[in-house]
């Protein structure tokens, strides 16, 4: 489980750094509710307020070597005829966005955004940040609107 926040973290300070260089300046960051938790508040440079959900894995042969038991990561069972293992895809951190999660995170953010008027006039926004820490660096794929509000 440390493990786990520790990479969550890592993915945080990751998607804040990418928000503030194209121009985001952050509210909050890790707003706890007894529902759940918003990862970043933001503001878009036209006002829009946003809330993402950063979700973050860790790709690196380092994780393979201090935490075997968590791999290999596949999306799907590995088959039993080796020769399917060619159909096999990648677990990627976009399969920790369910539709369960998406809900929770929608209604936390409408929750939010209710009560801070003030920031949200200019309307809000629901993305989803998608991180993979690699050997040599990350990889970042963002994803806007994950929920029409």
């Amino acid at each position: 489980m440390i493990k786990n926040k520790v990479i969550g973290m890592i993915g945080e300070e990751i998607a804040c750094g990418y928000l503030e260089g194209i121009g985001h300046k952050i509210i909050d960051r890790n707003f706890m509710t007894k529902f759940g938790e918003i990862d970043i508040i933001s503001k878009d440079i036209d006002k829009t307020l946003v809330f993402s959900e950063v979700k973050t894995l860790n790709q690196s042969s380092l994780s393979i070597i201090l935490f075997p038991e968590s791999y290999p990561q596949f999306s799907t069972p590995i088959p039993e005829n080796p020769e399917e293992y060619t159909n096999l895809k990648p677990y990627i951190p976009e399969h920790n966005l369910t539709y369960r999660k998406i809900n929770l995170f929608s209604k936390i953010s409408q929750w939010y955004a209710n009560k801070h008027p003030d920031l949200s006039r200019n309307g809000y926004r629901l993305d989803a940040i998608a991180i993979e820490l690699w050997d040599t660096g990350h990889t970042l794929r963002r994803y806007k609107n994950i929920h029409n509000t």
